[in-house]
């Protein structure tokens, strides 16, 4: 049985760009590997967006716990993509980011993506709760 994802109705961040020649596999189409990287990438730039890194976030880190990546169409070299992200399931200690990988030519969706974010201390080696500071973020969603 294949995933399937529940998208958000609301995307709250977005970053564009272009497939390179190593985001490719042998079948000549982007890797589902390079995937999970580009959400990395919109993770961290959201982040940023916000003022935060995934080591500083507000005082803590953060961990990923799962991810989930559903294929719709292929990806090839020099494809323009947009990265919607969008923040869901919100509790004490994380949430789960969705990201839409849209080709912007075609307007076609290549992918959509689930992570599973937890608030971790390194220091500790622990999950902890949300520092306040980024749930006051998160409220205004």
């Amino acid at each position: 049985m294949r995933i399937k994802l529940e998208q958000p109705q609301q995307y709250i961040f977005s970053m564009h760009l272009t497939v390179r020649v190593s985001d490719l596999n042998y079948g000549n189409h982007l890797s589902n590997d390079r995937l999970l990287t580009y959400a990395h990438q919109a993770r961290v730039e959201l982040f940023q967006s916000w003022g935060f890194s995934e080591m500083n976030f507000a005082g803590k880190g953060v961990i990923m716990t799962d991810a989930a990546i559903v294929f719709k169409s292929e990806g090839h070299l020099n494809d323009e993509l947009q990265i919607d992200v969008a923040v869901e399931d919100i509790s004490k200690i994380g949430f789960d980011l969705y990201y839409k990988v849209i080709n912007t030519k075609t307007e076609k969706e290549v992918a959509e993506i689930k992570t599973g974010i937890l608030c971790f201390d390194y220091q500790l080696k622990k999950v902890v709760a949300i520092p306040e500071e980024i749930v006051q973020i998160l409220n205004k969603l």
